[in-house]
């Protein structure tokens, strides 16, 4: 009886910090809407979307959202770590927006239209050298689109898209700017501790984390040279310029075991409780 509770225990421990499981109800309906589109004639709005490419990317990315990727060096990872909990969240409320761009090249959300630029238009099918993205062109277009039209103050000093701007601060997401664009495509309650500059303060980080994540999704935005120290050289600053959607989280003799996505894969990182309180600067959480 004593080890049946205790497994019972552990087995509540590391079902901590999941996110919503996909509804296939759902899913199949959403599919259903990819494969009905793919009959049509191919999208005039974006000339350089390659038709079967763009299909194809929507299938996996409802049937496998872990796939979903920013593709490297972009700075789309905040677009991406939101998209990959709106296909966890509501795959058919993805692909009715990103069908509507498709064809029509705006779509309706809860505070805003989305709307698609000249430049975005010319741009989205033609970013390269970006891994597994090349190929993924309804993530360029939805990267780009969400990027033009979400502006935080990182983007101020450059609103107008310029090949290569996916790679610099017209793409960047900080911390406020993420959580208004996770309000305004979900209409959910949206709750955050942090900011860009510092992390939150008189916070128990592990404890705090362990005890929301029992019921709500937690989207962490973390200093990424602290994440990947010999990865991403480029980030001088101990600033935040990352986000990671958390599965799962456990506290093993004085570390936390940190289970995410990211770049399009689920992580294993063990990290001292000290090292985590240097990695994030922002909890986000989901009900």
């Amino acid at each position: 009886m004593y080890k049946f509770l205790l497994s019972l225990l552990l087995l509540s421990s590391l079902a901590w910090a999941q996110p919503p499981k996909p509804n296939m109800e759902v899913q199949e309906r959403a599919l259903k809407k990819i494969e009905a589109a793919r009959q049509k004639p191919k999208s005039q709005v974006w000339p350089h979307l390659e038709k079967n490419w763009f299909f194809d990317n929507l299938v996996l990315n409802v049937r496998q959202p872990l796939s979903l990727n920013q593709g490297k060096p972009t700075y789309f990872c905040g677009y991406a770590a939101l998209t990959h909990y709106i296909l966890l969240w509501n795959p058919e409320f993805y692909v009715d927006k990103v069908l509507e761009l498709y064809f029509k090249g705006s779509t309706e959300v809860s505070d805003r239209t989305l709307n698609s630029s000249d430049e975005i238009r010319q741009a989205a099918g033609t970013l390269y050298n970006k891994g597994k993205m090349d190929i993924r062109h309804a993530d360029q277009m939805w990267f780009l689109v969400l990027a033009d039209n979400y502006k935080g103050y990182l983007n101020n000093k450059d609103k107008t898209f310029d090949m290569g701007d996916e790679n610099n601060f017209w793409a960047a997401s900080n911390y406020k700017k993420f959580n208004n664009m996770l309000r305004s495509l979900t209409q959910k309650e949206i709750h955050a501790k942090g900011a860009d500059l510092i992390g939150p303060v008189f916070l128990n980080y592990g404890k705090f984390i362990q005890n929301i994540s029992k019921d709500h999704t937690v989207i962490l935005y973390l200093n990424n040279k602290a994440l990947y120290p010999n990865k991403f050289f480029r980030f001088i600053l101990p600033t935040p310029t990352h986000f990671v959607v958390l599965y799962q989280m456990e506290e093993k003799e004085g570390h936390y075991v940190l289970d995410y996505w990211d770049y399009g894969l689920r992580t294993k990182m063990n990290l001292k409780k000290r090292k985590l309180r240097r990695l994030v600067y922002g909890i986000t959480y989901i009900p």
